[in-house]
């Protein structure tokens, strides 16, 4: 016959299965809790590899959001960290993981007196549509005033530059708009940052180089079309060459929207030597047709680069200085 559990032993699996019931309860009601995420900045945020994740990072929406503020009175630089926190409006029914967010960035190096500074964020891996987003300023890493003065004096309340003013207009501050809307990442909208414009002005100063050559080899009484073909098939290569060096330079990142001088340079070089040698065409008459567009070229393209956000200088409070940005930070 088998053996009669003492009353010891069923009291021990009574306990065991209150200690499961228990359990169990805890972990539906932890579960049914949205959660909020802490999202990490987009290079982190993307852990697949190859081309698909290069892709998936200029085709993803991402929600750029905006804080504008004055530095503090600082004898030395400081650090500010800002914390961004959104949720969904347009949700039916309770909001998922996706429709929430709290978001941190943070400025190395804040410099006083450089003016009205922006911080801009680019929250990914939430779901598309229109945000309440708030921001506040952590303490700076150096106090310079009291905690309670602190966190007025860091919003922008005095007169600013005209540049820093019309850029506010552009981008307005993350509180002091109704709601944001998602969008694709090449389309963000940034302080001192002009979609598209960077495309444009490159476009136009290779047009220009192209009119100037054609009108100097003209004037010279040269041959046209040899010289004009190595020029339109080293600006093609040298336009490869910029997109593949700037994705090789950051396929840690997993980044495809920029492109990189040093790869244009190489490649449009080594194509022009190629072709000047194919063609019989002489070196130095080439270089001195080429010169005067491709300098004017550059002074086009130049102006694209600066409001793309790829030639910003450090901060400065100098008088000289010029309010542009670097696509996340504006000063």
């Amino acid at each position: 016959m088998p053996k009669k559990p003492s009353e010891g032993e069923e009291k021990q699996k009574e306990m065991m299965r209150m200690t499961h019931r228990s359990a169990a309860r805890t972990r539906s009601t932890e579960e049914a809790v949205p959660r909020i995420a802490v999202v990490k900045p987009d290079k982190e945020a993307l852990t697949d590899g190859g081309f698909t994740a290069l892709l998936e990072s200029v085709a993803q929406q991402i929600l750029a959001v905006t804080y504008w503020f004055d530095p503090v009175p600082s004898p030395r630089p400081y650090a500010v960290t800002v914390r961004f926190s959104g949720h969904r409006v347009d949700v039916k029914g309770r909001l998922s993981p996706g429709d929430r967010f709290v978001h941190d960035e943070t400025i190395e190096e804040v410099v006083p007196g450089s003016g009205p500074i922006s911080l801009t964020a680019r929250v990914n891996g939430i779901n598309a549509g229109s945000w309440v987003v708030t921001a506040r300023m952590l303490l700076p890493a150096y106090p310079a005033r009291g905690p309670r003065e602190q966190g007025n004096a860091n919003r922008v309340t005095g007169r600013s530059r005209p540049v820093a003013r019309f850029w506010r207009r552009w981008v307005p501050s993350a509180e002091s708009v109704e709601t944001v809307s998602t969008c694709l990442t090449p389309f963000a909208r940034v302080p001192g940052i002009l979609p598209g414009m960077w495309g444009a002005m490159v476009t136009l100063g290779i047009v220009v180089a192209l009119v100037l050559q054609f009108l100097v080899i003209a004037g010279a009484h040269l041959a046209v079309d040899p010289m004009l073909m190595v020029s339109l098939v080293a600006i093609v290569v040298g336009i490869v060459s910029a997109k593949a060096w700037f994705i090789v330079l950051h396929r840690r990142e997993h980044r495809l929207e920029g492109w990189c001088i040093q790869g244009f340079i190489t490649g449009a070089t080594l194509a022009a030597v190629i072709l000047l040698v194919v063609l019989n065409v002489p070196t130095g008459v080439f270089l001195d047709v080429t010169a005067p567009g491709l300098l004017l070229a550059m002074a086009v393209g130049r102006v694209g680069c600066f409001f793309a956000g790829c030639c910003g200088g450090p901060p400065t409070a100098s008088r000289w200085g010029v309010w542009s940005s670097d696509q996340r930070v504006g000063a």
